[in-house]
């Protein structure tokens, strides 16, 4: 017999809500950039237009990929579903080589600098952390 799973506390669905607004943003990102015109392209600087220009589309479906699972992980989470850590493991990973292409192998730090190439990837790759942390920190407690 399986008992049922523990009644979480409250911050865990403040986490949740947060969670899933955050990976929200992350679609709206990856459906503008689908939807990216030229007219918007032209308002980035050179160097944005360039790394544009050259990025494969296996990057832009990994984009896509770590969006679209997270949000599914977020709403899981909701729903207090096990396979969330597994979806959130996959985003994280889709993260780290989408960004990891894209800073390193297409010298996304050389063309833009530091300041502007690194701060939002690495916000991006703590909150992957963070929602993979909390995904298996809830597991443990049996409130999914």
């Amino acid at each position: 017999m399986t008992l049922p799973p523990a009644r979480p506390p409250w911050w865990y669905w403040a986490a949740t809500v947060i969670a899933l607004l955050w990976t929200l943003l992350g679609v709206v990102a990856w459906t503008m950039d689908l939807m990216l015109d030229p007219a918007a392209l032209a308002e980035m600087s050179p160097a944005q237009q360039q790394l544009y220009a050259a990025r494969p589309q296996w990057v832009f479906v990994l984009y896509g990929l770590a969006v679209f699972s997270a949000f599914a992980g977020a709403i899981g989470l909701l729903l207090r579903r096990r396979w969330v850590t597994t979806l959130f493991l996959l985003s994280l990973l889709a993260v780290v080589v989408q960004f990891g292409y894209i800073l390193f192998g297409m010298d996304a730090i050389g063309l833009l600098g530091a300041g502007e190439a690194l701060p939002f990837p690495i916000v991006i790759v703590l909150f992957g952390v963070f929602l993979l942390w909390f995904a298996r920190y809830a597991r443990r407690h049996g409130w999914i």
